[in-house]
């Protein structure tokens, strides 16, 4: 599928704010399963746009802006061409016992804790009643997708974007980057690798698809032999060719669309809108 996405986040501030420093992660991907066409990203008030790839290897870029502004406008469009990474099937069949022999050093972060996601005695329990008797890493990932889709409800502006994961599992409700990081804890209490990834989702006309109307977040799973395999809890669906990858990291801390901070009066954003649009265009 081939794809044309706008973004356009915009803050506005109380009073005037200055020393504004913010790190993007807004460049898709482009991997054996995606292809970036086009991008540009603007920035206004104007400023000078440098970029890095963190430890995750995300594009990142960033910017900072000395002068006193009063509001801020970050505008993405890209053009991105996407095949699912199902296309040969699930990578079923793998057994659990392969997951002991796991040293890449690349992988092993997405065993741990992380800043909201924790491995308690909750939600290991939680996790060996998902698996039950099931000795196939994937099969097993995707039981936890589709027990999340069942047993908790969809909830927009429940939670924020600092909602730690043990909160999202006692109150059973939250929405696509709380259930991704549940996910994330219940997979790696299992010894399963899983990582959170953050994009966008394409919810074509005849789709009902919930998490579309801004960035999205789902998981990917790491299969030993086979790679790295998405799976979005929001929907309960493998992340196809709908969704579109921008960044991955242990959890939102290290794939957030826009992070930063300024100098300003106390409470000095007053609003904040987001814009989104993804349209098919093959």
């Amino acid at each position: 599928m081939r794809f044309r996405v706008f973004h356009r986040t915009h803050y506005v501030y109380r009073g005037a704010v200055r020393d504004s420093y913010n790190e993007l992660r807004l460049r898709p991907v482009t991997d054996d399963k995606s292809r970036l066409e086009f991008f540009l990203l603007n920035i206004k008030p104007p400023a000078r746009l440098q970029h890095f790839r963190d430890n995750w290897l995300n594009y990142v870029h960033y910017f900072d802006i000395s002068e006193p502004h009063t509001d801020l406008i970050i505008e993405s469009q890209s053009t991105i061409n996407t095949t699912s990474p199902y296309k040969d099937g699930k990578p079923l069949g793998v057994r659990f016992e392969v997951l002991k022999n796991e040293t890449d050093e690349m992988i092993v972060p997405f065993l741990g804790e992380s800043s909201y996601v924790s491995i308690t005695p909750e939600v290991w329990r939680l996790g060996i009643d998902i698996r039950n008797d099931s000795d196939d890493i994937f099969a097993t990932a995707e039981a936890v997708m589709q027990h999340i889709f069942r047993e908790w409800k969809y909830l927009p502006n429940a939670t924020t974007s600092s909602t730690h994961m043990t909160e999202v599992l006692e109150k059973k409700h939250g929405v696509c980057q709380d259930f991704a990081h549940l996910m994330i804890g219940i997979c790696r209490s299992l010894g399963i690798p899983a990582r959170y990834v953050s994009g966008y989702l394409y919810n074509g006309p005849d789709s009902h698809l919930r998490g579309a109307q801004a960035s999205h977040a789902w998981v990917e799973v790491h299969v030993p032999g086979k790679g790295w395999f998405g799976l979005d809890p929001t929907n309960a669906t493998l992340a196809d060719e709908r969704h579109i990858k921008i960044a991955t990291g242990r959890d939102y801390h290290d794939a957030a669309p826009i992070s930063g901070h300024f100098d300003g009066p106390p409470g000095a954003t007053t609003a904040l809108k987001v814009e989104l649009e993804v349209k098919r265009i093959d």
